[in-house]
């Protein structure tokens, strides 16, 4: 057990009683902080990033992070502000490319506030102090430490990875937000064992995959969690239960996307028909970076043979670097589903293919890959310290009793790696469990911080003699 002065494992089983890891920060201090993180954060953000266009000064060649608009979700959302409808181009067909969450947030805000370039980067800096926010509670929740969850939600704002995906906007902070509301959500169910609340927890997760579609399995991860640690058999069963009502929250949200594709394409879409487009660059990507040596490079040469499949399929449509634009949803269809089984059947023929492209994917891609070898050093810098800090945050979680707590959390931080493991994985992705990597690294540099202010010497461990 974790013994410091003044501090031991089994007072840190009753943190929620009332019994913190550190002195809890007075409320007014909070405010304060969280207030002057949203004005650097929007500052960088608005002015900072923009002016530079993401290239970071000081480097070898050109360090650029990407931070104008990009993956359709603004183009999509003018469509809809100007009453074209759902369209990435006006005098083209209805699209099914895109989730329809952010796309429609945007085109609301302009309604709101007036069509401007800057609203969906507002939109993002509102979102990630939302997100601060609930970060705070769901830490709260999990540590019972009201300063510990401070540290959490100004890690978040101020990480460098945050501050990109704000500037350029994606769809990134969006569905941190829908997640974090999820967590939040799901916490409090727990907490109630409200079969109604697990239902409300599903309403969210559903905006969340309206948002970002990878999201969806999540709950059948959560369902899994719950059987394996359930003590009885009626316990499992009232977790299917509970689990049958998230389930049946999220539909009632997803429902009117699912409706209006099947009135579109007369077949069921339950997200969007990119995932032909992420299964075909992962795999160009896993058998051709060593060649092209920048992502940036191998994600242009993935376009051109994708464009080279649409041309043989006979379909017509715009684009050739990234994304192909038909003229009708049936081809978006007719498109994805050639691609899928392009790559499906290549797995099949050598799985060892899928394998080495897996382990690829989870282990340095998903966290590391930038669009240039000099961005994959500098996400290096910045994500080590930060996967270091969370595996030791897990230690001290595990050590203090409180890793079960935590272990929806975890199991969220794993789970996004492994969905992407088999489709496309780079660093951008991994800001979707940054957020969440935030508890365990704040949890333990609160921990180092209470050691150093008792001044111990070193940690005991009780029971190993050490």
């Amino acid at each position: 057990m974790l013994e410091t002065p003044g501090f031991t494992a089994t007072q840190a089983r009753g943190a929620t009683a009332g019994r913190t890891l550190l002195a809890p920060a007075p409320r007014y201090l909070v405010f304060t902080l969280l207030i002057a993180s949203l004005a650097v954060n929007a500052a960088i953000v608005l002015v900072g990033l923009p002016r530079t266009g993401g290239v970071i000064p000081g480097t070898k060649g050109t360090l650029d992070y990407s931070v104008r608009f990009g993956d359709l979700y603004n183009r999509i959302a003018d469509n809809l502000y100007e009453g074209h409808g759902y369209r990435v181009d006006s005098q083209m067909g209805k699209t099914i490319l895109r989730e329809p969450g952010y796309p429609l947030l945007i085109a609301g805000m302009y309604r709101i506030v007036g069509h401007s370039s800057q609203v969906p980067r507002i939109t993002c800096i509102l979102l990630a102090f939302g997100s601060a926010l609930l970060l705070l509670e769901l830490t709260r929740k999990i540590t019972g430490d009201r300063t510990i969850a401070l540290i959490a939600a100004l890690m978040f704002l101020l990480y460098p990875g945050t501050l990109v995906a704000e500037a350029r906007a994606g769809n990134d902070i969006p569905c941190i937000f829908t997640m974090l509301l999820f967590m939040v959500l799901l916490y409090h169910a727990m907490e109630k064992k409200s079969t109604w609340l697990y239902g409300v927890a599903g309403v969210s997760i559903g905006i969340a995959v309206l948002v970002r579609s990878e999201v969806m399995l999540f709950p059948v991860f959560v369902l899994g969690y719950l059987l394996i640690t359930s003590t009885s058999w009626k316990a499992r069963g009232k977790a299917v239960l509970q689990m049958l009502a998230l389930a049946a929250g999220l539909l009632v949200a997803m429902s009117p996307w699912i409706l209006r594709n099947y009135l579109l394409v007369h077949k069921v879409v339950l997200t969007d028909t990119l995932g032909g487009v992420a299964m075909q660059e992962g795999l160009f990507t896993c058998e051709h970076l060593p060649h092209y040596h920048d992502f940036y490079l191998t994600q242009r040469a993935a376009g051109a043979e994708r464009a080279d499949i649409a041309r043989q399929l006979g379909l017509r449509f715009q684009g050739s670097y990234y994304y192909q634009f038909f003229y009708t949803p049936q081809d978006e269809m007719t498109f994805n589903r050639a691609l899928l089984d392009h790559v499906l059947a290549t797995y099949r023929t050598d799985p060892g293919v899928l394998a080495h492209c897996a382990a690829d994917n989870m282990l340095f891609r998903f966290w590391f890959l930038g669009k240039t070898s000099q961005a994959t050093q500098l996400n290096m810098l910045v994500q080590l310290p930060v996967l270091a800090l969370s595996l030791g945050g897990i230690i001290v979680l595990y050590k203090l009793g409180l890793l079960q707590k935590a272990a929806v959390v975890l199991l969220y931080i794993a789970y996004i790696p492994l969905i992407h493991a088999p489709i496309i994985a780079h660093a951008r992705h991994s800001m979707l469990v940054i957020a969440f990597l935030a508890v365990p690294a704040a949890t333990f540099l609160g921990w180092v911080w209470h050691f150093q202010r008792t001044q111990h010497p070193r940690v005991h461990f009780a029971g190993t003699g050490t």
